[in-house]
Parts: structure tokens; C-alpha cells; sequence
């Protein structure tokens, strides 16, 4: 087995065996009472999760590490404590993705630099591609496309957990926001895709997260070790001749901040080889190290609880309950 995909089938394991019934039982709590008390219960429900899930809790400390060695001003060593922050501030997405899919969020409590960007591709009419990743909150998107109601987004998602977790929240579906299930790109995803482009759409993928099927990943460094990255959204920009732009989503000081910057005008995939596979690996580390930036400035705000630069060892099962975007 190699390491991409033993680490693939852990991540995707532990979509499929989070406890759901905790998160539903959150939901009503901050339905019913607010923030606040929400914030009484998530504690609690934290640390079920931090002293039961060893692998979560270990992979969790591997990246304080590998951060702490890569920028050793933030101050941080991997530590137990550092740890149960990190997944206090995985926690608190949660109720950050309830705020903004219960429509309890307003422009205001936005701040989104470079809109423009965005409005400009909109008046033009061309689509491009989001490139996003496992920091922050992505849920943010939601409060991207309410700002014109013309702005339609499209999340691709590896497994079904997203679908399931969004129905947790009674959600009934957005006119401008689509989840896009899948596992494979078929001939007929893609042209479905090259369709929503040319209408100018946007479409939204993660770069840090390997394919649940297949075995398309390419190794680059990221915060001094290399990882696996999926080759896919590169591939998928390359066939639909689109631009593409970097967004993550986290919030600071309170408020949520987004950073959209663009990442490749045009992308291009050479068919021989090696120029193919060092293109896909240059295109992997430019995305690693605007991955490794906002590691810097939101270091408690990335969420992959899993072995992220080796194979998960045998008889691990500690899992944590995290969204796949």
C-alpha cells in the first residue's frame, strides 16, 4: 500500500465514522440557546473527541511540529495543550458553518479585500476555478455568493459527508451555491463543468486533500517535509482552460476574512513526459507554500486530522469528525 493512499482511505474512514448525532445535538443546542451556550457544550463534546481520538490528537501535534520548525517565531512546540486549542478551534468552525448556513451572517461581518477580482471575472462573464483547502471555513462561500445574488458557486466534495452535513443543518439547497459529489471526473462531469464555466460559474476545489479513488498525487514540500497533493484540480483547470484563483476563509479579531488571490491565468498540462510531472509538481508546491502563508497567519485554523506526511500505523482508529470540501 503506499502512503498516498494509505492516508487517502484514513481521512475518508473518518468521514464515514463521525458521530453525527453530537454534531445534530450542537445544532439544536445553539438553535434553542445561542452562541453562548453552544460554546458551554462544545467543550465537553472537544474533548470526547481530543481523548479518544490517539490518531487524531497525534496527527494534530505533527503539524504543530512541523509548523513550529518551519516558523519557530509562533511559538509553538506540539505540545498536549497547543493540541486541545487546535481542536478547540476545529470546534468552532462548527458553529461558524451553523452562523452562516442558517442565514445568521451579514456583509458586514465580511471582509473580502479583493472582491473585485471576483466582480471583475462576474462583468466579463468568464468562470474560473476557486482553489481553496482545509483552513478556515469554507461555509464563508455562502456569504460570498449572497453578496450579488448572480455570483454561483460550485463545491466540488469527495464523499457524500458534506451533503449529509448540510441536511444536519435543514438546509434546503441555495439558488446560487452547488455541492457536486464526486469521486471520479467523467467524461460527463467534465462537460458539465466546461458548461457552468462558459456560463461564467464559478467552481470551488481543495488542494490539500487526496482523492478518496485513484492514485493521481504528486509530492511536494510543505512546511519542510514532503506530502502527497492531489493532481486533480490542476488537470481539471488544464482541461477547462480556466483561470484560477486561491481562496481560503478563517476568521480574525471575530470577523471572517476571505483571501482570494489569483494563483494561474491559464494552465496548461504538457501530455509527455517528465514535463507533465514537473509542471504538476510545480503547480503543487506554488500551492503548498500559499498553503504554508496562511498556515503562518491562522496556525490553529488547519483542519487535516490525519497523517498527513506518513501512512497511518496499524490498529490506529482515533478519528475526529471533519468536513470534506
Amino acid at each position: 500500500m503506499t502512503r498516498a493512499t494509505a492516508a487517502t482511505r484514513h481521512w475518508a474512514a473518518v468521514e464515514e465514522n463521525s458521530l453525527l448525532w453530537g454534531i445534530q445535538a450542537l445544532v439544536w443546542v445553539y438553535r434553542l440557546f445561542g452562541r453562548w451556550v453552544f460554546r458551554l457544550f462544545l467543550r465537553p463534546v472537544v474533548s470526547y473527541y481530543f481523548l479518544a481520538g490517539r490518531l487524531a490528537r497525534e496527527s494534530s501535534r505533527e503539524y504543530l511540529r512541523h509548523l513550529s520548525r518551519f516558523y519557530p517565531e509562533l511559538g509553538l512546540g506540539g505540545g498536549l495543550w497547543q493540541s486541545y486549542l487546535h481542536f478547540l478551534s476545529f470546534g468552532e468552525t462548527l458553529l461558524d458553518k451553523i452562523v452562516v448556513w442558517t442565514g445568521n451572517i451579514t456583509p458586514e461581518q465580511v471582509d473580502f479585500p479583493n472582491r473585485q477580482l471576483l466582480l471583475d471575472l462576474i462583468e466579463q462573464k468568464r468562470g474560473a476555478m476557486l482553489l481553496s483547502g482545509h483552513i478556515g471555513n469554507l461555509e464563508i462561500c455562502q456569504a460570498i455568493a449572497t453578496m450579488r445574488g448572480h455570483i454561483h458557486l460550485n463545491i466540488l466534495v469527495h464523499t457524500k459527508h458534506a451533503e449529509k452535513f448540510n441536511r444536519l443543518l435543514g438546509s434546503r439547497g441555495s439558488a446560487t451555491i452547488q455541492l457536486i459529489q464526486v469521486t471520479e471526473l467523467s467524461p460527463a462531469i467534465a462537460i458539465s463543468l466546461q458548461e457552468k464555466i462558459e456560463r461564467g460559474e464559478f467552481l470551488v476545489m481543495v488542494g490539500d486533500r487526496v482523492p478518496v479513488q485513484g492514485s493521481r498525487t504528486v509530492p511536494a514540500s510543505f512546511l519542510g517535509e514532503d506530502a502527497e497533493f492531489p493532481q486533480g484540480p490542476y488537470l481539471l483547470a488544464s482541461l477547462l482552460r480556466c483561470p484560477v484563483f486561491t481562496l481560503f476563509c478563517f476568521p480574525v479579531d471575530g470577523r471572517f476574512k476571505i483571501h482570494l488571490e489569483p494563483f494561474s491565468d491559464s494552465i496548461r498540462i504538457p501530455r509527455a513526459e517528465p514535463k507533465r510531472q514537473d509542471m504538476l509538481q510545480s503547480l503543487a508546491r506554488q500551492y503548498a507554500e500559499r498553503l504554508e502563508t496562511y498556515c503562518r497567519i491562522a496556525p490553529l485554523q488547519w483542519f487535516n486530522f490525519y497523517p498527513y506526511w506518513r501512512k497511518p500505523a496499524a490498529g490506529d482508529s482515533g478519528q475526529i469528525a471533519a468536513e470534506d470540501k
